[in-house]
């Protein structure tokens, strides 16, 4: 099943770990801008990339998504 970011799980675990919202998004490959619009929700992000933030942070991918349904409403 297909995976999205859980804005509040990213800026919880980030804080947790100590990281600037600048500093996760030069680890993770993007820019700051990124990282705050996945913490507000306004959009999503690649598989990759949700594996690299998962990975600098430290968490199994399950800490920072939430699976999402593929299926197209009727």
């Amino acid at each position: 099943m297909p995976r999205a970011i859980n804005p509040a799980a990213l800026r919880a675990t980030r804080d947790l770990v100590g990281l600037s919202r600048r500093e996760l998004a030069r680890r993770a490959g993007c820019d700051g801008a990124t990282i705050s619009h996945l913490e507000l929700g306004d959009h999503g992000c690649s598989p990759a990339l949700m594996r690299k933030l998962a990975d600098e942070l430290g968490v199994p991918l399950d800490a920072i998504t939430i699976p999402v349904s593929d299926e197209v409403p009727a």
